[in-house]
């Protein structure tokens, strides 16, 4: 009896010498293989560059007692700069707007020669003249067809100033100088003509509505609702 409790007791220890050993050869193995951690790839923000038109010397259109580029800088630039702060899925960017785009481009070949070809430039501009049809905005396009951001732009226009009614909301145009080195490096942009400086009318529901209508552009050009 003694001698086969003997036994029974040394094949339970050599039992427990296998299964402490196996466990801390599981254990060992464990920690030598290598862990692998998935990361997410996250999609570049697309970045938007928006430029005050005219300036650095060239006033642009004048009327109502100012000029296109003081009103653009002055007026619409701190507005547009306060709601760019809150896009989220995009970067926004400001052209200096102590220079003129086309005269960097166009006399210092700098300026749009030197936008990275991923960047979508958005400019913004205040039309002139007089007659008829000297009210409104639109938006000029890069391609002969407005793009969804076009068609965005153009309905904050018509709802705050209402649209040219020679153009309905956009025009083609291959006569801009600045323009057609944008489109030859394969570079996307709008030129917004928000209203006519030379009109009253247009003027007063500008200035009236000019922080509906920053907001509203920013919105159209990242496609982003803001608060």
């Amino acid at each position: 009896m003694r001698k086969s409790r003997n036994v029974m007791v040394v094949c339970i220890t050599l039992l427990a010498v296998l299964v402490v050993g196996f466990t801390y050869k599981l254990s060992v193995s464990a920690a030598e293989k290598p862990t692998t951690q998935t990361v997410k790839s996250t999609k570049p923000m697309h970045h938007y560059l928006l430029v005050m038109g005219h300036g650095a010397g060239d006033p642009g259109a004048r009327g109502n007692g100012t000029t296109e580029a003081h009103f653009m800088r002055a007026k619409l630039l701190p507005e547009l700069r306060k709601y760019a702060k809150e896009v989220k899925h995009s970067k926004v960017t400001f052209y200096n707007p102590k220079h003129d785009i086309v005269r960097d481009t166009l006399v210092y070949h700098k300026g749009s020669y030197k936008i990275n070809k991923k960047t979508t430039v958005i400019m913004f501009h205040l039309d002139s003249g007089s007659g008829a049809y000297a009210h409104g905005g639109h938006v000029i396009i890069h391609r002969p067809t407005p793009t969804k951001r076009d068609r965005r732009l153009a309905q904050v226009i018509k709802k705050y100033v209402g649209l040219n009614p020679a153009y309905h909301g956009y025009s083609y145009r291959t006569n801009l100088r600045n323009c057609n080195v944008l489109r030859r490096r394969g570079i996307d942009y709008s030129l917004l003509e928000t209203g006519f400086i030379t009109n009253k009318h247009d003027f007063k529901k500008i200035n009236h509505n000019l922080d509906k209508i920053a907001k509203g552009y920013i919105e159209a050009i990242t496609d982003e609702k803001l608060e």
